[in-house]
C-alpha cells in the first residue's frame, strides 16, 4: 500500500479566509525531500488531480535555501544579506547552507576557527558552492515549528501565517535569524509528522479528517 499521509481539509483551508492557499488535502509527512516517501504522496495527488499541498514544486522550492531566499524577497519577507561563496567567505559570524546534493543542514559559523575547520567540509574541498548568510553581531537563531502556519508561539504566529501562504508547506521547522530591527527567514527544514507533539496533532485535527 502506498504512504498516504493526507488530511481532508475543512472548508478549503483552515479558518483563515484572508489565506491564499486553498486546497483540498494537506500531506502531512513533513518531510517532503526529494524522492522521499513525502514527496512522492504528493506527487501521487497531483497525478490524480487532487488539489493539494505541497505540490512537489512548492517543497522543492522550500528546501533549497537560495530559492527559499529569493522567493521570500519576492513576498516581502525579510532576509538576511547573503552570498554564494566557494573559497572567498564573508567574515563571521554567518549561517553556511551548503549548495549540493548531500546536505540540506546549514551550520552556525561565530568566528574565523569555526569558518577555517569547516572550509573544506562545507564545500567538499572547493566541490560545491555554499551560501553564507551574513549574522548582525545583535542576533539570535531560533527555531521555530509550524503546523499549517501555526505555532505555540506567540511572537511567531505573524510570521509563521505569512511563511505558510508563501511556501505553502503543512509541517515546517524554520530557522529564524532575529535582530533588534526584524525576523528574517534563513531556512526551512522538514518536521517529520512522528516528531509532532500532542498539542501540534491536535492542532491538525481540529483543521480537517483524515484521508483514508
Amino acid at each position: 500500500m502506498s504512504f498516504r499521509p493526507f488530511l481532508h481539509l475543512d472548508k478549503g483551508l483552515f479558518g483563515r479566509p484572508n489565506s491564499p492557499v486553498r486546497a483540498d488535502l494537506a500531506n502531512v509527512a513533513g518531510d517532503y525531500t526529494y524522492l522521499t516517501r513525502g514527496y512522492y504522496a504528493s506527487l501521487d495527488a497531483e497525478l490524480e488531480g487532487a488539489l493539494t499541498i505541497p505540490s512537489t514544486t512548492d517543497a522543492l522550492d522550500a528546501y533549497v535555501v537560495a530559492i527559499a531566499m529569493e522567493k521570500a524577497k519576492q513576498a516581502g519577507i525579510p532576509v538576511p544579506e547573503y552570498e554564494i561563496v566557494t573559497d572567498r567567505f564573508p567574515e563571521p559570524p554567518m549561517m553556511a547552507y551548503p549548495i549540493n546534493p548531500f546536505s540540506l543542514s546549514g551550520e552556525l559559523l561565530l568566528d574565523a576557527q569555526a569558518l577555517e575547520s569547516r572550509r573544506k567540509g562545507l564545500t567538499y574541498t572547493g566541490k560545491y558552492a555554499v551560501l553564507a548568510q551574513r549574522l548582525p553581531h545583535d542576533h539570535r537563531v531560533d527555531v521555530v515549528r509550524l503546523v499549517l502556519g501555526r505555532t505555540a508561539t506567540a511572537e511567531y504566529q505573524e510570521f509563521g501565517a505569512r511563511l505558510f501562504d508563501v511556501f505553502r508547506l503543512p509541517l515546517m521547522r524554520v530557522r529564524v535569524i532575529v535582530t533588534l530591527k526584524a525576523y528574517q527567514l534563513s531556512a526551512i527544514e522538514p518536521l517529520p509528522f512522528k516528531d509532532l507533539d500532542e498539542g501540534e496533532r491536535a492542532v491538525l485535527e481540529s483543521l480537517g479528517t483524515w484521508r483514508a
